[in-house]
């Protein structure tokens, strides 16, 4: 009897043990899929700027998708050329609403003894180089980080979508007007002193330096 108490302990003791083990690999698991599958966005945003600071842009671009995802915004896809939005008016609209890619005049026109497109090239470097910074977690702020990031993959194209779609989330953002502005001056030059225009608006302070130099 003894002996068959003795194994009885001893199998209650394994199942206890057992089942304990069994606890602890569950909530290791759930912790580590916390960290690896469940990243907030604010953490991704943080670890995109983290890549950004380094240089690794590519990494930094998947992290903001990743950040903009989360908030279920739709397609993180940047918008095709045919449905950015037209912020200019008159004649550099088409009947569908997408403006017209024209040759600015400001190339003909002399500034300090070279073309004024020269100038506004010249002045813009100057403002492409200034550090990420952070403005908030909210969509709008992402596209615009994003946006960011593609200029310096030397994608314009994206990141002008980019600044578009964080106008049409948030129009009082000024950054993001004079952002776009710097990203138009290859792009095109006849839409750059409108949108610095908007982020004077705003309050950007920037905008009105770099305005007063390439816009009168």
């Amino acid at each position: 009897m003894a002996v068959k108490h003795s194994r009885t302990v001893e199998e209650k003791t394994s199942v206890v043990a057992l089942f304990i083990m069994m606890v602890v690999i569950i909530l290791s698991f759930i912790a580590l899929s916390g960290s690896v599958f469940g990243q907030s966005s604010s953490e991704l945003i943080k670890t995109g700027f983290n890549n950004y600071q380094k240089g690794d842009y590519t990494a930094a671009v998947k992290n903001f998708d990743k950040a903009l995802q989360n908030y279920n915004s739709g397609s993180t896809k940047p918008l095709t050329t045919e449905s950015r939005e037209t912020y200019t008016s008159g004649n550099n609209e088409t009947s569908t609403g997408i403006s017209k890619r024209q040759t600015t005049t400001t190339s003909e026109k002399t500034y300090t003894g070279i073309s004024k497109r020269e100038t506004m090239t010249i002045e813009t470097k100057k403002y492409e180089s200034t550090p990420l910074e952070y403005q908030g977690d909210e969509p709008a702020k992402i596209y615009l980080y994003r946006g960011r990031t593609y200029l310096k993959l030397g994608n314009e194209q994206a990141a002008l979508n980019d600044f578009d779609k964080a106008v049409s989330l948030d129009p009082a953002l000024s950054e993001v007007y004079f952002r776009r502005a710097l990203a138009e001056v290859e792009v095109d030059p006849d839409k750059v002193c409108p949108d610095l225009l908007a982020a004077i608006d705003r309050g950007h302070k920037s905008a009105k330096e770099l305005y007063d130099l390439i816009c009168k």
